[in-house]
């Protein structure tokens, strides 16, 4: 079915080839630290290839470069989860349940005309640059208080709530059809992995038979732009992630044995990224369900 195809590519998305750039760029500077003796900076990732070049001007760009994708990749998360946390604050704010409001209506509101909501609030650019500076404010609080104190703490305390999120839509949602969900999904993740990972939506990228460039005349082809829009910017995304999260990965991996380190920081996140993607992904698409026939 496609809401089963669609909970297959997020696993795409987010599993396996997620955090295969973070297992790679992790195990290198680690190794070459570690065993090597070299500093653990970007710039001696690349010393097998160019040698002691990384001691000049190509190495400095090559730490320039892994600044700047850090940089990109930040932005583009604290952009997309104000955007997220906004918009569930205004749900909240409005009772949202199955498509329709509940509080701070007054009765006469049009079809498709949302209610102010008990505070009024709304999306808007002024509401996700105070959630950004909010979160700005606790990142930078946890980094200055250190690695044991800070990052260790925010991470165990942001794991526990999810976990608590994970279970409580678990249990007090479908149990069976969700479990379900995941079975399903992921046996045919499994099967269509080969698959997918080599697909470039070739004939999709040519576009509508109109622009004269050989699409399908048929007029049933993919759009033009999903694969870049999705696929493209999920590698983008992780990619620049990669020398901030693989820096991090190779600092607290000191004495650990190269499998060990895959398990920790592949398989065992992929793990998690199906089991959390899958059991929300499940009770979204049965409540948009519902919201739709409601």
């Amino acid at each position: 079915t496609r809401a089963e195809h669609a909970v297959m590519v997020t696993f795409f998305h987010w599993g396996l080839h997620g955090w295969i750039p973070y297992t790679v760029v992790g195990a290198l500077i680690a190794i070459l630290s570690y065993r090597r003796g070299f500093p653990m900076s970007m710039r001696f990732t690349m010393y097998p290839l160019i040698g002691e070049m990384v001691y000049g001007i190509l190495g400095d760009m090559i730490e320039i470069l892994s600044i700047l994708c850090t940089i990109f990749g930040v932005c583009t998360s604290l952009g997309l989860g104000a955007m997220q946390i906004n918009k569930g604050m205004v749900r909240l704010d409005r009772g949202t349940y199955l498509g329709k409001d509940y509080n701070g209506c007054t009765g006469a509101e049009l079809p498709g005309v949302a209610c102010e909501g008990n505070t009024g609030m709304e999306e808007d650019r002024t509401v996700q640059i105070c959630i950004i500076i909010g979160i700005t404010l606790l990142a930078t609080a946890s980094v200055v208080m250190g690695l044991k104190k800070g990052i260790q703490v925010l991470s165990f305390v942001a794991f526990g709530l999810s976990v608590f999120i994970l279970l409580a839509t678990l249990f007090m949602d479908h149990t069976w059809y969700i479990l379900n969900v995941l079975t399903s999904s992921f046996g045919y993740y499994l099967w269509y992995l080969p698959k997918i990972s080599f697909h470039t939506d070739a004939w999709e990228a040519l576009g509508d038979a109109s622009l004269g460039q050989g699409g399908a005349p048929d007029g049933r082809s993919g759009g033009a732009g999903w694969m870049n829009g999705w696929t493209i910017f999920y590698w983008g995304w992780w990619i620049s992630w990669g020398p901030f999260v693989g820096t991090f990965l190779a600092r607290i991996s000191k004495g650990r044995k190269l499998g060990h380190f895959i398990i920790a920081t592949l398989i065992l996140p992929s793990i998690w990224s199906f089991v959390f993607l899958g059991i929300m992904g499940a009770a979204q698409i049965r409540m948009s369900n519902q919201a739709i026939s409601a």
